[in-house]
Formats: C-alpha cells, sequence, structure tokens
C-alpha cells in the first residue's frame, strides 16, 4: 500500500532540487524559448498545486491538475523538437480567442457594455489574421491524441483519458468520489493506491518537463541528468518503502 505521506515528502524534495536549478537558468534570446520555458515553469507550478491538494485533503481533485500538466508536457515536448510548432500554439491560441471573444460579444448580457464591445472587437481583430495567416499555411487544429502522439507520449494518453473522468465530472467519477453505503461522502480523500499513481504520474511529468531544459535555457544536459536521476533515486525510495 503507498505511504502517501512518505511520497509527498519525497516529492517535496524532488520539487526543491528541480527548483533550485531552474532558478539559475537563463533562457534563451527567441520567441519558442520563451513559449517552452513558459510551459515548463507551469507544470512545476502545477505539480506544487497537485500536492496541495493532496495534502489539504482534495486529493481526488489532484488529477484534474495533474492533466493539465500532461497537455502542457506535450505541448513543450512538441515545441522542443520543432520550433516551428509554435505555430501551432499560435493558431490554437488564435483561434480559441476568435471563437471566444465572438460568443462573449453575442451574450445577451453584454450587449449594453460599449467598453466590453470595443475590447472584444478590438482583440477579435487582432486574433482574425494570425489565425488566418497560419490557416492558409496549412496549420488547422490538432486534437490531444494527435498532440500526444506527435509528442511520443502517447502511452500516456489513456492516463489523460482517466483524468479527464475528474475534469469533466463523469457520473463514475462522481460516484466513487461521493458514493458511500445509504449516504454520501464529502471531503473524503481518495483511495491511496489512486493518491499514489497520481503522484507518480505528476513526478515523471515533471521530470520529463525539466530535463527538456537545456533545449531553450543555458543549463546543460550533464546538470540536468545529474539532478534527474537524484530524483528518480528520490522517488524509488520512496516508492519502495510504501
Amino acid at each position: 500500500m503507498p505511504n502517501i505521506p512518505k511520497m509527498l515528502t519525497a516529492a517535496h524534495s524532488i520539487k526543491a532540487q528541480l527548483d533550485d536549478l531552474l532558478l539559475r537558468g537563463k533562457v534563451q534570446d527567441s520567441g519558442e524559448a520563451r513559449v517552452a520555458a513558459t510551459l515548463c515553469l507551469t507544470i512545476a507550478e502545477q505539480f506544487a498545486a497537485a500536492l496541495n491538494l493532496v495534502e489539504g485533503g482534495f486529493s481526488s481533485h489532484a488529477p484534474i491538475v495533474v492533466r493539465s500538466m500532461l497537455e502542457g508536457l506535450a505541448n513543450l515536448l512538441n515545441l522542443v523538437n520543432d520550433p516551428n510548432y509554435l505555430d501551432q500554439i499560435r493558431f490554437d491560441n488564435a483561434r480559441s480567442d476568435v471563437i471566444l471573444f465572438t460568443e462573449y460579444a453575442a451574450d445577451p448580457g453584454m450587449q449594453d457594455n460599449v467598453e466590453a464591445q470595443e475590447n472584444l472587437a478590438r482583440w477579435k481583430a487582432a486574433a482574425e489574421p494570425v489565425r488566418d495567416e497560419l490557416r492558409a499555411l496549412g496549420f488547422d487544429k490538432m486534437d490531444v491524441y494527435q498532440k500526444f502522439k506527435k509528442a511520443n507520449i502517447l502511452p500516456t494518453y489513456i492516463a489523460y483519458r482517466v483524468f479527464c473522468s475528474f475534469a469533466h465530472n463523469q457520473l463514475t467519477t462522481l460516484l466513487a468520489r461521493h458514493a458511500g453505503n445509504f449516504e454520501l461522502r464529502y471531503h473524503s480523500e481518495a483511495p491511496v493506491e489512486t493518491t499514489g499513481s497520481v503522484l507518480t504520474v505528476a513526478v515523471s511529468i515533471l521530470c520529463q518537463a525539466v530535463v527538456t531544459a537545456s533545449h531553450y535555457t543555458d543549463l546543460t544536459d550533464s546538470e540536468l541528468r545529474h539532478v534527474i536521476d537524484a530524483a528518480d533515486a528520490t522517488w524509488s525510495d520512496a516508492e519502495a518503502t510504501s
């Protein structure tokens, strides 16, 4: 049975080691490097958020955050493998912005807000040319499955789908979280096996993200590998004693 307190202690130790390394890195001067760095930093922050949920008594909601970590990892790996993937990110962003601003402006509650309508129209006008230019170059919506496949992390797609059930409040997940014997549970912890698995996936994502930093910072492969190897050893020890 997983020893969750020991796993949390190990997770915090790993996070501290990786943070120390990341904070010493200097990001390269390019758009793709800066975007890659923001993805890596967001994954690291989400890792901390997942730990806080587990420690705060909301372990059944931690998979929602880890799901987002997986999406970020897919984009990060694709960007590291191909700097031109930045245009796919830009297309996805512009496309989503146009849809959002259009639907927001059409909301009945927004019709009398002149300032908001002007802002939405301006933001939409800025996003549309980006979307149209990139679409003309052949870019189109890429779903999560395609992104995972392109990033060579397709085996994690099953875990992603499981985590989606937590994020989308699917009935199976709702019943697992709240259904008890003749009563509903509230603020109940997830099974320790589930929490242990979620923490293991989260640690793996964090390490896979940080090890890419040599592609967009001045950190070297050797120093990254040294810290990642230490993190792997720390986590293996926590799992072995569970």
